[in-house]
């Protein structure tokens, strides 16, 4: 507990979005190794295992400061992460451009691109879906949606989300029943929107719309590279993209719908 804030001054000095409770999830839900090597203001390098479900875990928060990089320090916290998670199913991770060659040459594969989108302004009402804030009789419905688009329920992630930014929890509803959902987190660069589950384009872009209007404030999303008409409609509204990401996994495949999953909880946690 004690080192949270220097864990949280390491992802801040390399650029990254957590705040201390994104760190307190991996403390409290998952594993955190770091390296300290005495300096009073921040962590020299840290990694993270998160186990969604024992058939799906994640790495994360693979983190070298600056003035101890180039000494093999990710490459021993990769091998922890991995000898902590061996006999998981599937293992995955979200890899930026930099570090996909060198997960690739560790075994993993890459499975699917998404981007992360910069939401400065207010998006407009998106036409053909209505939506309304999470009511707690929601929840059973929006865990079951969870569960099929990424293949588990990460129920205390999504109710911890929930709890630290409940303007940005939103449910789209049909004549069948829900038909998507978007939760979102404070950051310490800006809010994220995700993740962002629905069952078509203009539920989509109605929910990221909802949350995006009631934080009221620009706003990070990491959308999903398939979902190409919500990414048109953010573009055609001011949103920019800002950089790359390749899910990558090791072992069996992710079991999901992940045509269902449009905007992402996040590299950190899938």
């Amino acid at each position: 507990e004690a080192d949270l804030p220097r864990a949280a001054a390491l992802s801040a000095a390399v650029g990254w979005n957590q705040t201390e409770a994104d760190w307190q999830v991996f403390l409290r839900q998952g594993r955190v190794r770091v390296l300290d090597d005495g300096d009073a203001g921040c962590l020299a390098a840290t990694a993270a295992t998160l186990c969604h479900s024992p058939d799906l875990a994640w790495i994360s928060m693979v983190l070298v400061r600056p003035d101890r990089r180039r000494q093999g320090l990710a490459t021993a916290l990769m091998e922890w992460a991995l000898d902590d998670l061996a006999g998981t199913r599937c293992i995955a991770l979200d890899a930026t451009p930099a570090g996909r060659e060198v997960y690739a040459r560790m075994g993993f594969r890459g499975l699917r691109s998404f981007t992360r989108w910069q939401v400065a302004h207010a998006l407009p009402e998106a036409a053909g879906a209505a939506t309304r804030p999470v009511r707690e009789a929601d929840w059973p419905g929006l865990l079951a949606l969870e569960e099929e688009a990424f293949g588990t329920a990460r129920v205390a992630l999504l109710r911890g989300f929930a709890a630290r930014l409940p303007e940005a929890a939103w449910v789209a509803e049909g004549p069948q029943g829900l038909r998507g959902f978007a939760l979102g987190r404070d950051g310490v660069r800006a809010p994220q929107i995700g993740p962002v589950v629905a069952r078509d384009a203009a539920a989509g872009c109605a929910l990221i719309a909802s949350a995006r209007a009631c934080i009221g404030r620009p706003a990070l999303l990491d959308l999903g590279d398939a979902a190409a008409e919500v990414a048109c409609w953010l573009a055609a509204h001011g949103a920019e993209r800002e950089r790359p990401f390749t899910r990558m996994v090791l072992g069996a495949e992710m079991p999901a719908h992940a045509e269902l999953l449009l905007g992402m909880a996040g590299p950190e946690f899938g």
